[in-house]
């Protein structure tokens, strides 16, 4: 495939298939949104882990019963507009960083062999996405370099793993020297037109974080000298980068 990049028609490589992990409804549309739209209509399947239904995401009392219902709603609705192909609903409680979870990760990656994974950062403040990290990072370590946990048989080999920027991990704050910015010029507004008719739920919970993500996507185009963009570090420790994304 081809790109406009300053004027000029470039190569990029399209990934056949990218597996993204959301530990909350809505992690994957923040952090992502602009980058799964682009890459869908590029032609990359996209598939969804969703960790966790995100049951604290309510802030008067008397939505606790109900909120799970309506977050899954509410996701389903949202994952269909960014054109997600496949969601995997985990549904776990709380996430930890245990043998049955690293197992559940590891299988995951070695049944749908994506070619692109992308998680939180390990160093993100909020224990879920750290949890989220851990075990996507550990999961990749066990599938492209063992066969632990019923790997007989299976090879993966994913041409990358990134970890994607967040309001609980501003990259302003993490030491690292390589960023890779996808312009999403042409698809942050339907990004917001998502997230401000789809997760109505959330409207009083993340008030501030749309605020967060376009000043944040911003300052991401300005590095590339675009409109809008969304960051992500390449882990590279477990799985060499092999497709840049841009």
């Amino acid at each position: 495939m081809h790109v406009n990049l300053e004027g000029n028609q470039v190569p990029i490589v399209v990934p056949r298939r990218m597996l993204f992990f959301a530990p909350h409804p809505d992690d994957e549309l923040l952090s992502c949104g602009g980058t799964i739209l682009k890459y869908s209509e590029l032609g990359t399947e996209i598939i969804v882990v969703l960790v966790t239904q995100g049951l604290g995401g309510y802030v008067k009392e008397e939505d606790k019963d109900s909120i799970a219902k309506v977050r899954e709603n509410e996701y389903r609705n949202a994952t269909k507009h960014l054109n997600v192909d496949e969601i995997i609903n985990l549904k776990l409680d709380e996430v930890q960083v245990n043998r049955e979870n690293v197992k559940l990760f590891t299988n995951i990656i070695r049944d749908h062999e994506p070619d692109l994974i992308f998680s939180p950062h390990v160093s993100d403040t909020h224990r879920a996405h750290r949890a989220t990290a851990e075990l996507a990072k550990e999961a990749v370590y066990h599938a492209v370099h063992g066969k632990a946990y019923g790997g007989h048989e299976k090879n993966v080999r994913p041409k990358g793993m990134y970890c994607y920027e967040s309001p609980s991990r501003k990259f302003f704050y993490v030491d690292a020297n390589v960023f890779a910015i996808v312009d999403i010029s042409n698809f942050w507004l339907r990004k917001v037109a998502i997230f401000n008719h789809v997760y109505e739920s959330q409207g009083e919970v993340l008030e501030r974080i749309i605020t967060w993500a376009e000043k944040t996507a911003k300052l991401r185009g300005e590095e590339i000298f675009c409109e809008y963009g969304e960051a992500f570090i390449p882990d590279t420790e477990y799985c060499p980068l092999k497709i840049l994304i841009v």
